[in-house]
């Protein structure tokens, strides 16, 4: 990568200062590669592997490059490896796609970003050839899921290695390795559960996933019949709390969307810390930490990782900005959620045990899935979703899978005094009680 890098870097500083035939003057650049390995085996309806999910290690070459041209023109552009063989006719190619933007991003100067573990060993073992492991995972989980009962299990496994390199004409140059790992269980197309980090799993860990889907899939199998229609208390497990907070939070706290006045916020609201919450909820963006799906070392920008909080005790301080954005607003440029609302940290004095509190309530939903979350207005909040996954729990009891329409709005599930935060086996990210409206 370092080498390809090079190249391309001496290519580029070749140009800067001239005037093109094209009429352009090219002056900076910046680029973001990946040089990717992948490992992948697959778990299709029982069989490790097969003609549909067959082991497959795959190399491949991708980035994205930035030019700077005189008279606040740019160019950005997706690349691959060939782009040096090819190099007169994507420049020719860039020339022509160029484009005005009085708010273009600028170059960041070289710094030493934080030495965030991302590569660990076992994974890159794997990589390197000992590719037992891989296949050890779906063999446990399809054992341990079979052994509740699941008639049809699906999985898969990702292994990567990614050599990323951000640099720029400003003299950056960040180069570091990771390795993502993906492992994911399903059974009889009920529900599907998954391990992501850029680590492997503990077995621990790993028997705790197989376990949980096993067992979910299990209860979902069981019919019941709704109680009743009306308010009701729903949980929102982890996965779909994350879906809610990245299609809501996450969609109304985007740079573009705050500077393009399309976010439910305005930017004079992050500018007074307006209080939206909660006052014990804090969100934060951290891609600091070892061997997270979420951590990095710099945006493909060159802005480096930390920690930011975008909203502090119920109050919006910042919302997530590129270095476009943050120039059009007049703010500091942040460091970006990589992994969606999977790389948001959600922070609280205080949150419930998930089993004791499923005691104390009546009549309660948890909602492992909605359908058609994408088609909500972002903005407004409310939502009215078919819950296709659901369990009915009375005074504890597991009764069975019920299919419902659930109504509500997250904004108040985000403020509400009311709202219960819950400690979820396995995750981070809390699941969250509220009351909503449910139909059949």
């Amino acid at each position: 990568m370092s080498v390809f890098g090079e190249q391309l870097q001496e290519r580029l500083n070749m140009l800067l200062g001239k005037r093109l035939s094209s009429g352009l003057t090219l002056t900076g650049w910046r680029f973001d590669l990946h040089e990717m390995e992948h490992l992948e085996v697959g778990l299709k309806n029982n069989k490790i592997g097969g003609p549909y999910t067959a082991p497959g290690l795959k190399q491949e070459s991708s980035g994205e490059i930035c030019l700077h041209w005189a008279g606040e023109k740019y160019t950005i552009a997706r690349i691959e490896r060939r782009v040096l063989e090819e190099f007169q006719a994507n420049l020719e190619l860039w020339e022509k796609t160029a484009y005005i933007d009085p708010y273009g991003p600028g170059l960041v100067k070289p710094y030493e970003p934080p030495a965030v573990l991302l590569a660990h060993e076992d994974a890159m073992a794997i990589l390197n050839g000992e590719f037992t492991p891989a296949f050890s995972f779906l063999a446990e989980g399809l054992e341990t899921m079979a052994g509740y009962g699941t008639t049809k299990v699906d999985g898969r496994v990702k292994i990567s290695r990614d050599r990323r390199l951000v640099a720029n004409s400003e003299g950056l140059w960040v180069s570091y390795e990771q390795t993502p790992v993906e492992i994911y269980l399903a059974g009889d197309d009920l529900f599907g559960e998954v391990f992501a980090e850029k680590r492997l799993p503990s077995p621990e860990e790993f028997s705790g996933l197989a376990t949980y889907t096993g067992r979910t899939v299990k209860e979902l199998k069981k019919k019941a019949v709704l109680p009743r229609e009306g308010e009701m208390p729903i949980i929102f497990t982890p996965r779909v709390f994350e879906a809610f907070l990245e299609h809501y939070l996450l969609s109304n706290l985007s740079g573009r969307l705050v500077a393009n006045r399309q976010s439910a916020f305005g930017a004079q609201d992050f500018q007074e810390a307006k209080k939206v919450f909660r006052g014990d909820l804090t969100i934060s963006v951290d891609g600091t930490r070892p061997y997270r799906y979420s951590s990095y070392r710099c945006t493909g920008e060159g802005v480096p990782t930390g920690r930011v909080d975008l909203v502090r005790e119920g109050r919006l301080i910042t919302p997530v900005l590129t270095l476009k954005y943050a120039k059009k607003l007049g703010m500091e440029p942040t460091p970006i959620p990589v992994a969606g609302a999977q790389g948001l940290m959600i922070d609280l004095p205080h949150r419930e045990s998930f089993q004791d509190f499923l005691g104390e309530l009546e009549d309660c939903l948890i909602v492992y899935s909605v359908l058609g979350l994408h088609t909500q207005d972002y903005s407004a909040g409310k939502f009215s979703l078919a819950a296709d996954q659901s369990l009915l729990v009375q005074k504890g009891r597991i009764q069975g899978k019920v299919e419902t329409v659930i109504a509500g709005d997250f904004w108040q599930v985000l403020a509400g005094e009311d709202t219960v935060f819950l400690d979820y086996p396995r995750e981070e990210t809390p699941a969250v009680c509220f009351k909503a409206h449910v139909a059949q």
